[in-house]
């Protein structure tokens, strides 16, 4: 799946004035997802996806000022971020699937916005389906690559989530 880049004109006040406009552009991605059966009732899947991030950057008119041009947010590399999963079907209303995600550190110098530095994952999920009901439930832990920051000079390591969903649906 390709997604083509985006370009926001964005109105900007800092400290309480206008400021003017500034461009920011969303980058282009491509997405590469498959899925195949390896014995009944249960599927391997995964994805590769490429984000254009070194294209991407929020430079506020003020605070390109204030900051001798630096950006607010932006990313010196490109990211690819690689999924695996097993999926199983065990019985007629029961689903499971278990899911890693990895995406390797860059080592650039992130911005205070977003200082992370690559991730690895893993997701359990479970489906439970009757007549024209729908459950579904996941949890997913990550450990989010350490980094350091450009304009403070900040160090942050050893940092971990935890991510929760829920969906019920009815069909009818």
């Amino acid at each position: 799946t390709y997604t083509s880049e985006i370009t926001h004109t964005l109105s900007s006040i800092e400290n309480g004035a206008p400021t003017g406009s500034f461009d920011s552009t969303v980058p282009q991605s491509v997405q590469l997802d498959f899925q195949t059966g390896v014995a009944a009732d249960t599927l391997v899947f995964g994805s590769v996806r490429w984000v254009d991030w070194s294209e991407f950057q929020i430079t506020p008119p003020g605070f390109a000022l204030a900051s001798g041009g630096l950006p607010l947010a932006a990313y010196d590399s490109d990211y690819i971020t690689y999924s695996l999963g097993v999926g199983r079907r065990f019985n007629d209303t029961w689903s499971g699937a278990v899911t890693l995600t990895h995406e390797p550190q860059s080592d650039d110098l992130q911005r205070n916005l977003g200082p992370t530095d690559g991730f690895t994952s893993v997701s359990v999920g479970a489906t439970y389906t009757r007549d024209n009901m729908k459950i579904t439930g996941g949890v997913r832990y990550v450990f989010i690559g350490d980094a350091n920051t450009t304009t403070v000079g900040s160090s942050f390591t050893d940092n971990n989530a935890i991510g929760v969903g829920l969906k019920v649906g009815y069909s009818f």
